[in-house]
């Protein structure tokens, strides 16, 4: 199991914001590790067009987490490789706990 570096995972009154760092284009789609000391480093298959990798994140994020696509929304970095994408209803503990088992498979 991977460590992902906690600054990433910030605490909100609803849920948890979580900081990432996205490389789309990639083979497959999934949490790459760390990148750096303050973001989760995560791979998506879609190209960054038209929304696609954006998209993409959502959904992924919603589905390891077991939370509806709704429950996932992206604050910040629209448009680039840096975002902060809100998780409502899942601590800061569980997500980061979610998604370093995540990175093991």
């Amino acid at each position: 199991m991977m460590e992902l570096p906690s600054k990433a995972f910030k605490s909100s009154s609803d849920g948890t914001l979580l900081v990432c760092r996205v490389q789309p284009g990639a083979s497959r789609s999934g949490v790459a590790g760390g990148y750096g000391e303050e973001a989760v480093k995560i791979a998506l298959s879609s190209p960054p067009v038209d929304g696609k990798a954006n998209q993409e994140l959502c959904r992924m994020l919603a589905e390891q987490c077991g939370v509806p696509k709704s429950a996932v929304e992206l604050i910040s970095g629209r448009t680039g490789r840096s975002k902060v994408v809100k998780i409502t209803g899942i601590s800061p503990e569980a997500l980061r706990s979610l998604l370093s088992e995540e990175e093991a498979k």
